[in-house]
């Protein structure tokens, strides 16, 4: 019969006479110790076992300061920006600027919800004794999917204006002037922004989903800024004369498509993420990974062997499953709790918030 052993305890409780047997047809494995009093290691001990609520929330609270600090500057970057861009907007009437701002607006609304967010999400209570670290993934998922049906609705809108000028001959010319003037500073916003934001996600190790998400919406508004930079330094250096009246007036439509197309790829790289995250599916960075591999290899118990290691992320939360196959015939419990409290600590301090779980089958 397999043994499947997680280790676990609690505060008022002692280990008398514990013996976990393991079958086989060579050999008997068997855990054993005697009366430990294990009352002081209780928050360590098993990600099996809810931790304590304070304990929790002082583990998380470097890398949620961290993180609500660059969300805050990045709102008020953005609220300048969609002051400015609705402002050229209602002055030109070109819809690939009214795509631009929008996805600021998205940006500013966004990132006073992750504010929030990163202040609920770690907290702990008796219905929620792991925290709400679900809600991060959850956030980036909603983020993903309106961006991706604003990039939709933008080509859309901008395609009305091209067809009736195609086919009608309707329409007016893009005025490009003060547009251009306007991207060449967002462009340079956007630019700090990203790098203010790739900065503060260094400092812990990319376990902000909500700020991924930002550094992902970020690039995007960037990128639309400049490719709608571009085009209107085109348009102003372009005669307008029959050869080039196309791109004077429908202009406009093929930025917006150019720009939708390029954008798409990161929306939905966040929106998969995002979902793995949420259904509790294994963390693919492997830069992640070979830390903890290095790490979990040097505080394994004795008479242990390391067969492998699961990384399981939600929001900031890290969840270590440290797959380990008995080779002798009797394990210590005591050392084991020992080695576990050990590897918890030397991971939270690269990680943030970690809880590691020994499992034998």
């Amino acid at each position: 019969m397999p043994l499947n052993a997680h280790l676990q305890s609690s505060t008022t409780s002692t280990i008398s006479s514990i013996t976990t047997q393991h079958h086989t047809s060579e050999n008997t494995t068997s855990i054993n110790t005697t009366s430990v009093d294990i009352a002081n290691t209780h928050s360590v001990l098993t990600a099996s076992k809810p931790l304590e609520g304070k304990a929790t929330a002082n583990k998380a609270t470097d890398i949620k300061s961290i993180e609500r600090k660059a969300l805050r500057i990045g709102i008020a970057i953005n609220i300048l920006m969609v002051l400015a861009g609705y402002s050229i907007f209602m002055i030109t009437g070109l819809k690939a600027m009214f795509l631009d701002a929008s996805f600021t607006v998205i940006s500013v609304v966004s990132g006073i919800i992750a504010v929030i967010l990163s202040r609920k999400s770690g907290r702990t209570s008796e219905r929620f004794p792991r925290g709400m670290f679900a809600l991060e993934p959850m956030y980036a998922i909603a983020k993903a999917m309106f961006t991706l049906s604003l990039l939709i609705f933008a080509v859309l809108d901008a395609s009305s204006v091209a067809v009736e000028w195609l086919l009608y001959g309707e329409g007016e010319p893009i005025k490009a002037g003060p547009v251009l003037v306007y991207e060449i500073i967002t462009v340079l916003m956007c630019a700090g922004l990203l790098a203010l934001y790739k900065h503060y996600d260094a400092r812990i190790r990319g376990a902000s989903t909500m700020l991924q998400a930002e550094m992902n919406s970020t690039f995007i508004d960037g990128a639309i800024s400049l490719g709608i930079g571009i085009a209107a330094l085109a348009i102003v250096l372009l005669p307008q004369n029959a050869a080039f009246a196309w791109i004077h007036y429908t202009g406009d439509f093929w930025i917006t498509l150019v720009i939708a197309l390029c954008a798409i790829k990161e929306p939905v790289g966040v929106l998969k993420a995002a979902f793995i995250e949420l259904v509790g599916g294994v963390h693919t960075d492997s830069d992640v990974q070979r830390l903890v591999e290095e790490y979990a290899v040097q505080h394994i118990p004795e008479q242990t062997e390391f067969e492998q290691v699961l990384v399981f992320k939600t929001g900031m939360n890290y969840r270590i499953d440290v797959q380990l196959r008995a080779v002798g015939t009797h394990l210590d419990v005591v050392h084991m709790l020992a080695c576990k409290r050990t590897l918890e600590h030397e991971l939270t301090r690269q990680l943030g918030l970690v809880d590691v779980d020994f499992a034998f089958d």
